[in-house]
């Protein structure tokens, strides 16, 4: 373990030992984030962060398109997941929405790169589509409280223009395409209308790491949360 922590500490070496990329990234700036925001009770983006039952990172969710015989979607790899849920490492790591949740969503975070723009059988299904898929296909059958959003620094979501892919016109567009590859009697076909009435309720937004931070002003973390900050956006080359 000391020798684990020497590695990681030697990033703040001229020559350090590994690439710090490995920890100053996206995922790990938005695992503290999160965990301070549980930690200090706040609310960011409608998001009751001390409400919280679960949340983790890197969990599997399930999508409509998962055991389809054609044109089979694999489980999607979800950034951060919030809310009422469980999950087993152990087993398959994939996420299980409790039926009675209250509320279930979905994080994006990206640091340079763009959302994807689509996947081997649909090029034109982005990241957020497929994201909001996967929420809609989940929580089928209810009406909770659902949100998918990309967080970002700020000049990311300017350059690469997020807004626009979040714009619901956009994601239930691409998300009825994705269903229009099958024929009318393919299996797949049952869930397309409670996925598609799912989607129409599922929060969509976007936010700046910039933005998140300053949401600690006051508070103990805050300048860690910025000295880490700098770091991504100094290894990242973000300017």
């Amino acid at each position: 373990m000391n020798s684990i922590i020497k590695l990681i500490s030697s990033l703040s070496d001229d020559q350090p030992r590994m690439n710090p990329t490995e920890i100053y990234n996206e995922g790990w700036m938005t695992r503290l984030l999160v965990h301070y925001s549980v930690q200090e009770n706040l609310t960011i983006q409608d998001i009751r962060f001390g409400d919280l039952k679960n949340w983790t990172s890197e969990g599997l969710i399930s999508s409509p398109f998962v055991f389809a015989n054609k044109y089979r979607e694999g489980y999607t790899h979800a950034d951060m997941t919030l809310g009422d849920f469980t999950i087993n490492y152990e087993e398959r790591g994939e996420i299980n929405i409790n039926p009675e949740a209250d509320v279930f969503g979905i994080i994006e975070a990206k640091m340079g790169s763009p959302l994807s723009s689509g996947t081997k059988n649909a090029p034109n299904y982005n990241q957020a589509s497929r994201n909001i898929a996967c929420i809609a296909y989940n929580t089928r059958g209810t009406d909770i409280s659902t949100f998918f959003g990309v967080v970002a620094p700020a000049s990311t979501l300017i350059k690469h223009r997020v807004e626009e892919k979040l714009k619901k016109t956009s994601y239930v567009q691409q998300i009825e395409d994705r269903f229009k590859l099958y024929e009318d009697d393919n299996p797949v076909l049952k869930v397309k209308k409670e996925v598609y009435r799912r989607s129409l309720a599922i929060r969509a937004f976007m936010f700046s790491y910039e933005d998140w931070i300053q949401s600690f002003e006051g508070k103990e973390c805050h300048q860690e949360l910025s000295d880490f900050y700098t770091l991504c956006l100094k290894w990242n080359r973000i300017r």
